[in-house]
């Protein structure tokens, strides 16, 4: 044993000196052009001038981003090339086409068995949700296995950067296993589990064994196809422009990136697409959530997963040993599509990652908000939302208006309307009665109660407030709260909750709300004028 540890270890510094030194392709650069003066994108043909004095040539235009990927001729070299470039008054920058080594320690699985997803919680977040296909995540790598039994229901159409088709299949084994360690096929009698459990992967190859080239590229296939996620078990200790731009770019569509933090063991040192704004980085831990001593560490580090002896799905069929920050970042990003999946329709990529991170378990301080916990993150998830509704119609049934209109208090403003009674006889006499209507329509199949909030205030003393509900099953108004009016113009929001809401919706979709006025007769010498400052419904909705 203590044999194998040191040709791991070994292992280990070979990587660390590699993503220490930048490597980048020999006859490539990127190239971000000014503009002219009325702000109109450089002609073809200007572009192909001020490359050919540096010789270089278009090869790919990122529209996206505003970046021109660049061939050069035999003879040309990248250095030269872009300082050439850098120096022309049309051209904003240019940079290598950098290459980032594969975040990968091979293991042998020690026991077979996934013990890496333990410290992961996801028995208890399965029991809440094991996720969906419409999540959709990318793995950006050396492609997958095509054929894998645990993976060849999992997979979206995706693509091949490095040769330009629709035929990702995997050379080196590296994207194999960060697709199972994301989203094998679960609970299918076969193989593996994953946490990403029902997710779907695009896998998209965007390099290979000598290391990846196309990661700009692949970013922003995988945002403009549809992607939720995207997985990047891959890095280096340079930062690049060209791919910073992209990362902003699918993060502005929504997408979640995460990258693995490096197998140095350095602290405080940035790798890159890691190191990037709206990339979260992924450390790796083991089974006892211990920092993996290769991973590297320190507050840029935002989450970890395990990344130790990890087993998971192997090229060309089978099963094998995985791990590094290579494992983490896929096993991480998987977990994020449960929560995905689990979010409300429409919630933001900054919100789901938010609840990652604020479920997971503090490991030390190697790593910012620890490492990660699905039964946590799913929990924080709501399982409600508050929905406002608008006054759609609103009538006097009883009383008068004084001043102002029923309208007035639509929009839940500060206007008010002013309602006036005659004298009463008796408490049970008739008092300022009005309704409000507002339209749910669009969400009565998922409410689960409403809240209605009324901000008013009398003239008179003793003066009580009462909120009634339509029944549409007994066709009558049924009483629902009753509160004191305030004698100031500072009233407060009175609030009453109501469940079994569904009773109260017409067929039509709307909800209509009574409330009156009364005064006991005995402090009622001439009646009272009734303030209604704000009127509202709110409902909790149930999600889906």
């Amino acid at each position: 044993m203590k044999f194998v540890w040191t040709l791991a270890a070994l292992a280990l510094g070979a990587i660390s000196t590699a993503q220490m030194n930048p490597t980048y392709v020999s006859d490539e650069i990127y190239v971000k052009f000014e503009r002219y003066s009325n702000g109109r994108e450089l002609s073809a043909s200007m572009k192909q001038f001020l490359l050919g004095k540096a010789g270089g040539a278009v090869q790919e235009e990122l529209r996206q981003i505003g970046w021109t990927r660049v061939k050069l001729k035999p003879g040309a070299t990248v250095t030269a090339a872009v300082n050439a470039l850098k120096n022309e008054r049309l051209v904003r920058t240019a940079e290598p086409v950098y290459i980032y080594q594969l975040d990968y320690v091979p293991f042998d699985p020690l026991f077979n068995q996934q013990k890496w997803l333990v410290p992961m919680n996801v028995t208890e977040g399965w029991d809440l949700f094991k996720g969906i296909d419409t999540s959709v995540i990318a793995i950006l790598d050396t492609g997958c296995d095509s054929d894998h039994e645990d993976l060849i229901n999992k997979y979206v159409p995706g693509h091949d950067l490095i040769d330009g088709d629709d035929d990702p299949d995997d050379i080196g084994g590296h994207g194999t296993g960060s697709a199972g360690m994301a989203a094998a096929d679960t609970d299918n009698g076969v193989g593996v589990s994953s946490p990403g459990f029902n997710a779907m992967i695009m896998p998209l190859r965007v390099g290979e064994g000598q290391g990846i080239t196309k990661s700009v590229e692949g970013i922003l296939y995988a945002a403009d196809n549809g992607a939720n996620i995207i997985s990047m078990s891959y890095g280096g200790g340079f930062p690049s422009q060209a791919q910073q731009d992209a990362c902003n770019y699918a993060y502005g569509l929504g997408v979640i990136l995460g990258a693995s933090a490096g197998n140095s063991n350095l602290k405080d040192t940035k790798f890159y697409p890691a190191g990037h704004d709206n990339v979260v980085s992924v450390g790796a831990s083991d089974d006892f959530d211990n920092r993996a001593g290769f991973s590297n560490y320190g507050d840029w580090v935002q989450i970890a997963a395990p990344g130790v002896n990890t087993l998971t799905t192997a090229n060309g069929g089978g099963y094998g040993g995985f791990g590094g920050t290579s494992a983490a970042c896929p096993a991480a990003m998987g977990l994020t599509a449960l929560v995905h999946g689990f979010a409300p329709s429409g919630t933001s990529n900054t919100q789901i990652i938010q609840w990652v991170k604020d479920g997971c378990e503090d490991i030390g301080d190697w790593v910012k908000e620890g490492r990660v916990d699905a039964g946590n993150s799913l929990a924080l998830v709501p399982k409600y939302v508050e929905k406002d509704y608008p006054i759609v119609g609103m009538q006097v049934l009883l009383g008068s208006l004084e001043s102002g209109a029923p309208n007035d208090i639509k929009h839940l403003d500060s206007t008010a309307i002013t309602m006036a009674t005659q004298q009463q006889t008796s408490l049970r006499s008739p008092g300022t009665f009005f309704s409000a209507t507002f339209d749910v329509s669009a969400d009565q199949n998922e409410i689960d109660s409403i809240q209605i909030t009324l901000n008013a205030f009398a003239t008179g003393s003793r003066v009580t407030q009462m909120l009634y509900g339509y029944d549409q099953i007994e066709q009558r108004w049924r009483f629902l709260r009753a509160f004191p009016a305030s004698t100031t113009s500072a009233s407060t929001d009175q609030v009453a909750k109501v469940s079994n809401a569904q009773r109260y919706i017409a067929p039509d979709g709307t909800l209509s709300l009574g409330m009156r006025a009364i005064q006991p007769s005995a402090y009622n010498s001439s009646g009272f004028r009734w303030i209604v400052d704000r009127v509202g419904i709110s409902a909790k909705l149930l999600l889906n």
